[in-house]
């Protein structure tokens, strides 16, 4: 690919007669020949990417027709994100992180608390907790209230718990957009 920083190539961007002229920072051009479409079929991992970027892209039009949601999206700006849109499609695209499960203060009483830290790269919407014995029958099950922070979780126990061995809690964190990730922790 050429490179120039003349008078005559300044400004210069875009494609002409099958040579794409990009204008970089520094003030220089380059121009290379334009990129040719593929002629192989997409697999099915390229086509699942393109449908859930078009779902993206989809959740971002409808952010900007609810005007209480665009202002959310808004407050998310950054110098890598220039609109609401693109805020909520990254959204979209990213599922929240677990960063970690706390139950050392959980000993099977009521009023024990576990700890969750997550977090997501808009804002988590829910953080449920469900604990369960070791045959796979529900202790108990509800939402954790967060911290002011925004990246700390507690969920209170409201259901003894005798028998601790075997045990397993599962934390299942959302977004707005619907995105899941649960993680599951033995007791």
């Amino acid at each position: 690919m050429a490179k120039a920083t003349n008078a005559l190539t300044k400004g210069l961007s875009g494609k002409v007669s099958g040579l794409v002229f990009r204008q970089h920072a520094n003030g220089t051009v380059s121009v290379g020949d334009a990129p040719r479409p593929s002629t192989k079929a997409p697999g099915a991992d390229t086509l699942a990417r393109r449908q859930r970027f078009q779902q993206a892209a989809f959740y971002g039009r409808s952010v900007q027709q609810d005007p209480a949601l665009k202002a959310a999206y808004e407050t998310g700006i950054t110098a890598d994100s220039t609109s609401a849109y693109t805020v909520a499609v990254t959204d979209f695209l990213n599922a929240p992180d677990i960063q970690g499960i706390d139950f050392r203060s959980y000993h099977g009483r009521v009023g024990d608390v576990i700890i969750i830290q997550a977090t997501d790269d808009f804002g988590i919407t829910d953080v449920h907790v469900r604990i369960q014995n070791s045959d796979g029958s529900l202790v108990e099950e509800g939402t954790a209230t967060p911290d002011p922070d925004g990246y700390t979780f507690r969920y209170t126990a409201t259901a003894a718990n005798a028998s601790l061995g075997g045990d397993k809690i599962i934390v299942t964190v959302a977004d707005r957009p619907g995105n899941h990730t649960s993680e599951e922790a033995p007791l």
